[in-house]
């Protein structure tokens, strides 16, 4: 895989016209698209014949090629959102997902994620919602969703089935929602994407800097982002191989791409670090927290984070890496099938809008 990659050059970004271009063509391919995304034996259990590859077939078998964790235990997103649906927020680093953390304790929702050790309350052998920074600080859970052993402990405590938590956060969505999640409790999954690359940089500015991380690495300081690229990043293909279910080290592969597509078309509503204001829009009609007696709230809220001064959580000002650039080019090469995957994301955003908003019409009657 690695030597095909050699051999193609790093991919681009999509400008406007080529991203509309891209969510007409998948509407009219429709499921010929899918037609290639199952030519392969390791993409499902058994060999596929020439009349299972077939438009028809794909279309009477939509489920296939979702990753099981996802297909058994999430709604899709042609289900309405019902009354209680614990969302499962994959939080990838430097995407957005501190800040949509901090907008929906805003807006009241209960969070399980990770707080510091000295108000975690992470030994209490019963789940509590507590407000661990006063009442204005947010309600939390005592669990740990960054480590698996914390999402183990959630799992025996029954996070889900006990409704204590309207939201997750969690950087690894296929074991959190494999252990946490089951048929008779399924959630919503949704989740904030960046470009691979700008996603990458930040992360090499941000955690040269950011000594209150556990991760923090000041010796990145003294050395140049082409330098990190070639050297020390270790990040390949992380959101593939998340959504797949590969391993860190392990090579992703071209079967692994098609689960990771077809599993967020089937379950995942996905919003834009670019386009934050909107996807926070979509989540929330989705969470069934855009009702009437919400809206002075929210707009309260949405006004904190987006309005005159925006607040940004967690945000880092650095140079921009220029598409082209030869640390750009490293990055891009290093992760050339997450960047495939971030540009269907720009493609399934344009198309889910009128999907959720059907829903919102739906809550607003």
């Amino acid at each position: 895989m690695e030597a095909l990659a050699a051999t193609i050059s790093p991919p681009r970004r999509l400008t406007i016209k080529k991203r509309a271009a891209l969510g007409l063509l998948a509407s009219i391919l429709g499921f010929a698209t899918f037609q290639n995304y199952y030519n392969s034996i390791s993409l499902v259990d058994d060999s596929l014949s020439q009349r299972q590859l077939s438009s028809s077939w794909i279309e009477r078998h939509p489920e296939r090629g979702v990753s099981a964790w996802a297909r058994n235990n999430f709604r899709p997103l042609s289900s309405a959102p019902g009354e209680k649906e614990t969302v499962l927020f994959w939080h990838i680093p430097k995407s957005g997902g501190t800040t949509a953390k901090s907008i929906y304790r805003c807006l009241d929702q209960t969070i399980a994620s990770r707080l510091p050790p000295s108000v975690s309350r992470t030994n209490d052998k019963e789940l509590v919602a507590f407000e661990p920074f006063g009442q204005r600080g947010g309600k939390f859970v005592n669990v740990d969703m960054t480590t698996r052993s914390g999402m183990l402990r959630a799992e025996k405590m029954g996070l889900v089935a006990s409704g204590k938590a309207d939201m997750l956060f969690a950087m690894d969505p296929s074991f959190a929602g494999e252990h946490l999640y089951d048929k008779e409790h399924k959630g919503r999954i949704l989740g904030l994407f960046r470009h691979p690359v700008d996603r990458l940089a930040s992360k090499f500015y941000y955690l040269q800097k950011a000594d209150w991380e556990q991760s923090y690495r000041p010796e990145w300081a003294d050395m140049s982002i082409l330098e990190w690229a070639e050297k020390h990043n270790k990040e390949s293909n992380v959101m593939v191989k998340k959504l797949a279910g590969v391993k860190f080290h392990d090579t992703a592969t071209e079967a692994a791409l098609r689960v990771a597509m077809r599993t967020l078309e089937k379950r995942f509503v996905v919003g834009l670090t670019e386009n934050m204001k909107e996807s926070i829009r979509r989540f929330n009609i989705v969470m069934n927290i855009d009702g009437k007696s919400q809206r002075s709230q929210i707009r309260t809220c949405m006004r904190k984070f987006f309005g005159h001064g925006t607040l940004k959580t967690n945000s880092n000002p650095h140079a921009k890496l220029e598409p082209g650039s030869p640390a750009w080019d490293v990055l891009a090469q290093d992760n050339a099938l997450d960047i495939q995957l971030y540009e269907y994301i720009l493609v399934l955003f344009d198309q889910q809008g009128e999907v959720i908003n059907s829903y919102a019409r739906g809550i607003s009657q």
